[in-house]
């Protein structure tokens, strides 16, 4: 069994990825590396996915902005 990593994490500035970031998310998972996605403005639908995984189950915390700040606001 895979434990989760204490030191690293994945962070995923994310604008309206679409249904692709799940298959981002779910092979920056396999390692048991915790995971974050940053959704910076959303209009795609992404967010409510990525926020029902988070909720079923750990190791992945999603973050919303409310509108656009680019990429290194979402960093």
């Amino acid at each position: 069994m895979t434990h989760p990593d204490r030191t690293h994490l994945v962070l995923i500035p994310s604008y309206n990825p679409g249904p692709g970031v799940q298959a981002t998310v779910r092979a920056a998972r396999e390692p048991s590396t915790p995971v974050w996605v940053v959704v910076d403005g959303r209009t795609a639908g992404s967010t409510e996915m990525l926020q029902a995984r988070a909720a079923a189950g750990r190791g992945l915390k999603v973050m919303v902005q409310p509108v656009n700040q680019g990429k290194g606001a979402a960093v």
